[in-house]
């Protein structure tokens, strides 16, 4: 067999262990993996000096097209995912008039003409009659994973509609039905969010510690709970976005004891931000809120004690206004550093296992969203998505793109090199490549097109 593509001296990485050797590639699949010299014919060889080759980044959590055009923001955000190492995003979307149905055709089709690398979409719950509509929605689509909100009052900057209890019951409720189905929740309690923020105001502050002590971590803990008990009568999965609450790993994993379905997912800048930095300003705001080195130290061990289930970047570039902080739009972009930031922070400082990194990046948001063995793991017939990873290559965090970045000037310790999606190097850091835009496609879709591997 001609290979298209072979990877060999590689450190093969995957959520399970490790070995050295080469994996070929033809036809946008791992076609073989082992010995170097048993794949001598093909198309391209790179020999990549012994550095670790691991599944390409699965980002569980993004926004495109809120402040900006999303045929935009599918060009330059997904070209900004395959620097980072990401072959796969799954962005949150919303509609807040109409079907999902139609909205489903014109985003996938907008984003197959633009995407860099693959993507899929989670559906927000944005009014009452989302919910009835998710047996069919899951049908006509294929997209089995919706979004509560909690936590954003009326008026709010970005326009988000929070759900009431019933909206986030009858969803599970639904969603329970669904083969793959699962229910995302932002965990806030949204009335004590909107009379500790009134309280807050009242005091003129300005500074983003204030946004953090406007909703303190028992206001998340209390939703957390409240969500793992739904899940729980239920039957539905639950994911709990972005979580920022220690507390919120260890009540994941003590529900986990007792036979309930919830995962866990945190975000980079709650591992390395807090709201008390002092380089930080309203521009940092994120919701839910940078906490205080307490809950970030928390976080580190559900990361690396096994409660943290998934990363997500809830990467969103908005424009700020860089005045009033109670109507900052609340969002950050880290698609091109999130696994640099792990390398650095998580594998270089605190000695976490490259395959536990694996299974936070890519094979739990795989198998949580119905994309495994198609994505997240390093074996034959699966996607060729693959990352390659320098540990040792120290560089300069710069961003030159749209959005916030809380990481300007750092240096960082462990970055990726080469990119690879479904075959084909969307990235490659020793040699300037025209970007290849449009060759992204949808993964979720509906059960008549979905790609059957046989592993």
């Amino acid at each position: 067999m001609k290979f298209d593509l072979v990877l060999k001296n590689a450190r093969l990485v995957d959520h399970a262990g490790e070995q050295f050797g080469a994996v070929a590639i033809k036809d946008g699949r791992i076609a073989a993996i082992g010995d170097a010299a048993a794949f001598d014919d093909a198309v391209r060889t790179v020999d990549v000096g012994g550095k670790v080759v691991m599944p390409g980044v699965i980002d569980p959590h993004c926004h495109l097209g809120v402040n900006y055009g999303y045929d935009d923001d599918m060009r330059t955000e997904t070209a900004a995912a395959a620097r980072g190492g990401v072959t796969t995003i799954l962005l949150f979307i919303r509609n807040m008039d109409g079907s999902y149905i139609p909205f489903y055709k014109d985003r996938r089709e907008r984003g197959e003409s633009n995407a860099v690398v693959d993507f899929g979409f989670h559906f927000g719950i944005q009014r009452e009659e989302h919910v009835g509509e998710i047996a069919e929605i899951a049908r006509v689509t294929g997209v089995q994973s919706f979004k509560c909100h909690m936590g954003y009052e009326p008026g709010n900057p970005i326009g988000i509609v929070s759900s009431t209890d019933s909206w986030i019951f009858g969803a599970m409720r639904e969603a329970a039905k669904l083969p793959n189905g699962v229910v995302s929740v932002h965990c806030e309690n949204t009335e004590l969010v909107q009379l500790l923020k009134k309280d807050m105001v009242a005091t003129g502050r300005q500074d983003l510690a204030a946004y953090t002590e406007s909703r303190p971590v028992f206001v998340e803990e209390e939703a957390i709970a409240r969500m793992i008990r739904f899940s729980e009568i239920t039957g539905c999965p639950l994911y709990i976005v972005h979580t920022t609450a220690a507390k919120g790993p260890v009540m994941a994993s003590e529900a986990r004891a007792r036979g309930v379905d919830v995962t866990v997912e945190t975000c980079p800048h709650y591992l390395t931000r807090t709201a008390y930095d002092p380089d930080l300003t309203a521009t940092a705001k994120i919701s839910p809120p940078l906490r205080d080195r307490e809950q970030l130290e928390g976080l580190w061990e559900g990361v690396l004690g096994g409660g943290v289930g998934t990363l997500g970047t809830d990467h969103v570039p908005f424009e700020k206004n860089g005045g009033d902080l109670w109507k900052e739009k609340p969002g950050v972009v880290s698609f091109p550093w999130e696994l640099s930031l792990m390398l650095h922070f998580g594998v270089h400082e605190r000695g976490m296992s490259l395959s536990r990194l694996v299974e936070l990046n890519s094979y739990n948001p795989a198998k949580r969203f119905g994309l495994y063995p198609q994505k997240g793991a390093l074996a034959v017939g699966s996607d060729a998505d693959l990352v390659v990873v320098d540990l040792d290559e120290e560089r300069v965090v710069e961003h030159d793109g749209k959005g916030t970045c809380l990481y300007e000037g750092w240096n960082l310790r462990g970055w990726p090199v080469m990119t690879v999606s479904r075959g084909e190097v969307v990235f490659d850091a020793a040699q300037e490549a025209v970007v290849p835009y449009g060759r992204g496609r949808c993964v979720t879709v509906p059960e008549s097109e979905r790609a059957m591997v046989s592993l």
